[in-house]
């Protein structure tokens, strides 16, 4: 039966929380089939009649000792005797047992047979003690190993997220350095192109300034060798040369005279002098007859004794560019144009 409310276990004072218990039919004293030996194979083979007629130890162990008169073998044969005409001379032969004694000596719970029941439940109670100890250190073990363990595994989950922590990081900034690595690859792949086309145009436009300076000196003649004199006129000089050559030359075809800075400033040679004239006819004119001049006087070319210098006779140049004797002359217009030579 199941107790109305929260009981406690005569034998271990633990609270009852199950249906496996059995109560004593006399005290009510409600026990673990643990604690009275009673195995769970046992309490469920148990009718609900012996249920309720259970007597727990304590009460069984206060039992007086009767006779024998209703054990099965007698019972048999006094049933015999009564029908047997012989009954009355017959039962004198009966044992009849006397009735416990009150001695207190035989309830003294030094006795082997009052004692035994009191000391199965005082084992019970010690093996449930026991046991209850048992289980509870080896709960705690098991908390405290598990405990550790826990603790281990926080630890190591916690560098684990650090981890993730960084790895994410770094690839959070290896994509934003691709990202930035790409646009900065495409911007130079664009940078590139309009460099390749500004530098085009720029060779363009550098041809075409060298063009036009060409052009704005296309009328110049420029003569290396002549000596240098604080008083000189380099028109006059000039016009010596042209009638050395056979040209006749007037002050009116000279537009400006001047010399140059030399390209190397230690070298003993005269700065040379730079003839602006009207026009490139007369330039032509005079380049055709100088180049005829050196022409038919191979051994006595321009030089100074030609233009009234005294002494060392120096040769003189009035320039177009030829790679060697035996080669035209060419005029430079660009660095471009020395390949041509």
């Amino acid at each position: 039966m199941a107790p109305n409310k929260t009981v406690l276990c005569a034998g271990c004072t633990k609270k009852i929380t199950n249906k496996e218990f059995l109560a004593c039919c006399l005290c009510n004293a409600v026990y673990d089939i643990e604690c009275v030996n009673y195995t769970y194979k046992m309490f469920s083979h148990m009718t609900k009649e012996k249920k309720d007629n259970w007597q727990c130890p304590a009460c069984k162990s206060k039992q007086r000792k009767v006779d024998n008169t209703n054990t099965p073998v007698q019972g048999c044969r006094m049933s015999a005797k009564q029908n047997s005409p012989e009954k009355a001379s017959d039962e004198n032969n009966i044992t009849i047992r006397k009735p416990a004694t009150s001695n207190p000596s035989l309830q003294s719970p030094t006795s082997p047979c009052l004692s035994l029941p009191n000391d199965e439940v005082l084992l019970a109670t010690i093996r449930s003690e026991i046991q209850r100890s048992v289980a509870e250190s080896v709960e705690s073990m098991v908390q405290m190993y598990f405990m550790k363990e826990f603790n281990e595994i926080k630890k190591e989950l916690t560098a684990v997220r650090e981890l993730q922590n960084c790895v994410e990081y770094l690839s959070a900034e290896y994509d934003r350095m691709k990202s930035e690595l790409q646009t900065s690859q495409e911007k130079i792949s664009s940078l590139g192109k309009v460099n390749s086309s500004l530098s085009d145009k720029l060779n363009d436009l550098t041809n075409r300034l060298n063009l036009i300076e060409q052009h704005s000196r296309e009328t110049n003649i420029e003569i290396s060798g002549i000596p240098e004199n604080k008083s000189e006129n380099l028109v006059s000089v000039f016009q010596q040369l042209c009638n050395t050559v056979s040209i006749s030359v007037l002050d009116t075809d000279v537009l400006a005279s001047t010399r140059i800075r030399k390209l190397k400033e230690d070298t003993e040679r005269p700065r040379s002098v730079i003839i602006k004239l009207q026009n490139t006819k007369k330039r032509d004119e005079i380049l055709a007859a100088v180049s005829d001049t050196i022409g038919k006087n191979q051994n006595d070319k321009l030089n100074t004794s030609n233009l009234g210098y005294g002494g060392q006779k120096l040769p003189i140049y009035v320039i177009f560019v030829r790679k060697d004797d035996q080669a035209s002359a060419k005029l430079i217009k660009c660095y471009d144009s020395l390949s041509n030579l």
